[in-house]
């Protein structure tokens, strides 16, 4: 595949598995709107460094008709990929949500009061390093949810009809259960490196999720209603996630030729013209770069570096 054709520099604010299916948010820095275009076969010939512009992230509305992202052509304050507008609108809606259950309703915003009047689900997701989390989604976001987080294993573990409930268990499954909700992109990507076995993943994932069923149980909440439904990242299967090698380069400087061949979550499996090797890396640590797009030499791979 032929580099992307580009006129001018460009800007990857994000990933996105809204479709199913991963893409990038890419925006040229001569435009104010950004587009998903595929990200499995994006092929990124560039050079970044410490004195390339940086560009905010944008924001996700939680207005619905606001649509499902809103661009920012600002530049980010000091120390983070946002600008001071957008960061206040994601804080705003995180603070909103994650404390919903502890306040009342007259308290929140009416867009998330919104958000929160649907389907929602608790699930335990795992990760290749047997890392485990549990989290919250709408029902129907759940399969999406876990793929852009970049799971590998998950069950369904409990159902409510609204958002209030899971949240209370989830904090209750972190509290007894010590369960956190949250794994580093370092141990995510330490596991794709590193892997361990599927049926220990699964062993591991299922014994959680028969304790949170039984703590589900226990809560006497009648909104909830414990389930079991088991969920696999898609391409767990396919070839291209074994025999990974971290790749040796910084993505965000220096000079890079390279495709994606996979996506999970924000970690990809990328390879170089001419390597037989395949890397993975984290394409978070592009965001809000801008990249000089061009026909650049890429930076030699020290051949010490790829192995472990």
């Amino acid at each position: 595949m032929e580099p992307a054709s580009r006129n001018d520099n460009m800007v990857i604010v994000g990933t996105n598995w809204s479709s199913g299916a991963a893409s990038v948010r890419e925006r040229r820095v001569s435009e104010q709107s950004s587009r998903l275009e595929p990200l499995v076969g994006l092929r990124l010939a560039y050079r970044a460094g410490a004195d390339s512009p940086r560009h905010c992230l944008g924001h996700v509305p939680f207005r619905r008709a606001s649509g499902d992202y809103v661009d920012c052509t600002n530049r980010p304050e000091p120390g983070s990929r946002k600008c001071a507008s957008c960061a206040i609108v994601d804080a705003t809606f995180a603070s909103n949500l994650h404390h919903a259950h502890t306040r009342g309703q007259a308290e929140l915003d009416p867009a998330v009061v919104e958000h929160l009047a649907q389907p929602n689900v608790l699930y335990v997701a795992a990760f290749r390093d047997l890392s485990v989390k549990v989290g919250t989604s709408t029902e129907v976001r759940a399969h999406k949810r876990l793929a852009e987080q970049g799971a590998w294993r998950a069950v369904l573990v409990a159902r409510a009809d609204d958002g209030v409930s899971v949240r209370r268990i989830e904090d209750a499954v972190t509290e007894l259960l010590d369960v956190p909700q949250s794994v580093s992109m370092t141990r995510k990507l330490e596991g794709m490196v590193r892997p361990r076995r599927d049926d220990a993943i699964e062993a591991r994932l299922d014994q959680l999720a028969g304790d949170v069923v039984e703590l589900v149980g226990r809560s006497g909440d009648p909104a909830l209603v414990g389930t079991r439904t088991r969920w696999s990242f898609p391409g767990s299967d396919d070839d291209l996630w074994s025999n990974l090698h971290p790749y040796p380069l910084k993505l965000e400087s220096g000079a890079h030729d390279i495709e994606v061949l996979a996506a999970c979550g924000r970690l990809v499996v990328i390879g170089r013209p001419g390597a037989d090797d395949r890397f993975v890396a984290d394409l978070g640590r592009l965001y809000g770069i801008e990249l000089d797009i061009g026909d650049h030499r890429p930076d030699a791979l020290a051949v010490q570096d790829s192995l472990f």
